[in-house]
């Protein structure tokens, strides 16, 4: 945080760098040997060239619990926002999350005469003061604005303490809404409990993490329909929730922890206090919100982890990763300890379980 770097001298196109990799992106091919309609939908890095292997592996061991492809950038291409690395998914279904990125950055002017492109940005944290012209929104954490990018004039961004900003590309074909807004209808903060924004945030997250099997051409659209449905949502819709009775707040409450949950389970050191200290409360209102359903907050995360290690075995294409590297990925650090536990809570092992989905 607190860098100083400006734009490189050339910008990548965001829809071209959600490709499958820089030069392919800058040429706008497919991979070789690749078909778009059965290739495997997965998270995939786009990675700066200033930013060392070893770095961007444990970048992205703490982000997904473990290393997923990445391609390195080529020197005269940078990413939005001059980021370091970004995650996005090969194939591309216009979802990018950019991390590390620098302090002041604008958006370029085009020279093709192309349209106006419009984008989604959401900070992860901190916070983002966005100029176009003489208009001035600020951004705080998980607050969100849709914007319109006018290639004749440059829109600036400045971030204060920001680790991650996501960006969502976005078709006025898709979201005929965008083309009949005013200008005054862009460049208006939607608030972090805005109903499509919290949809939006956590479906994206799952699918940017990998976690919804969209192998094929057909899903994929699907789940770029379902993005601009949910925007358009969140558009129709900037009033706030009405106040909740408390059991209902408490319900609400205890559903945004476990989605919360839901998107680190990858992470080792997930615990009461992290959760804790991301929602502003104790470590015991979190526990009695879990023992109003009869359980330990523990309790849940052993059982969302060796849910989505059951589901990673049983829709993992050809041989897949081995036990240890799953086990790894959905948050255990000791395999004694996940194999034991999964016995357990199915019955069976890991291994009988992957035995039994390669033989059908």
């Amino acid at each position: 945080m607190g860098l100083t770097r400006i734009e490189a001298a050339k910008t990548m196109d965001v829809a071209a760098a959600t490709r499958s990799g820089a030069r392919e992106a800058a040429a706008g091919e497919p991979q070789a040997g690749r078909s778009a309609d059965s290739e495997a939908f997965s998270p995939f890095w786009l990675v700066s060239s200033q930013v060392a292997r070893e770095e961007a592996s444990a970048l992205s061991r703490k982000v997904l619990g473990r290393a997923v492809a990445r391609e390195a950038m080529a020197g005269d291409l940078a990413l939005p926002f001059a980021a370091r690395c970004a995650l996005t998914t090969r194939p591309d279904i216009g979802l990018m999350s950019c991390f590390d990125p620098a302090s002041q950055w604008a958006w370029p002017q085009t020279q093709d005469g192309a349209g106006p492109r419009h984008v989604l940005i959401r900070p992860a944290e901190g916070r983002v003061t966005v100029e176009q012209g003489d208009r001035r929104i600020a951004l705080k954490a998980r607050e969100a604005a849709v914007l319109s990018l006018d290639p004749a004039a440059r829109t600036r961004f400045s971030l204060v303490q920001i680790g991650r900003i996501d960006l969502i590309t976005l078709s006025v074909d898709r979201l005929p809404v965008l083309a009949e807004q005013r200008a005054q209808d862009f460049m208006q903060p939607v608030l972090r409990g805005n109903r499509g924004l919290q949809v939006l945030a956590h479906y994206g997250a799952l699918l940017l993490r990998g976690l919804l099997p969209l192998h094929s051409a057909a899903l994929r659209e699907l789940a770029v329909a379902h993005i601009h449905d949910l925007v358009g949502a969140m558009l129709a819709d900037r009033s706030l929730p009405a106040p909740l009775a408390a059991s209902d707040r408490r319900a609400g409450r205890l559903m945004a922890i476990k989605a919360d949950i839901e998107a680190r389970l990858e992470q080792r050191d997930l615990g009461i206090d992290v959760m804790a200290g991301l929602h502003g409360i104790s470590t015991r209102a979190i526990q009695k919100l879990f023992e109003s359903e009869s359980r330990t907050f523990s309790d849940y995360v052993l059982e969302r982890r060796l849910e989505r290690a059951w589901h990673r075995l049983v829709t993992v294409e050809g041989s897949g990763p081995t036990i240890s590297a799953v086990a790894f990925e959905v948050g255990f650090g000791d395999l004694s300890y996940f194999n034991r536990s999964f016995r357990k809570r199915f019955g069976r092992s890991p291994s009988q379980v992957r035995a039994a989905r390669a033989d059908g």
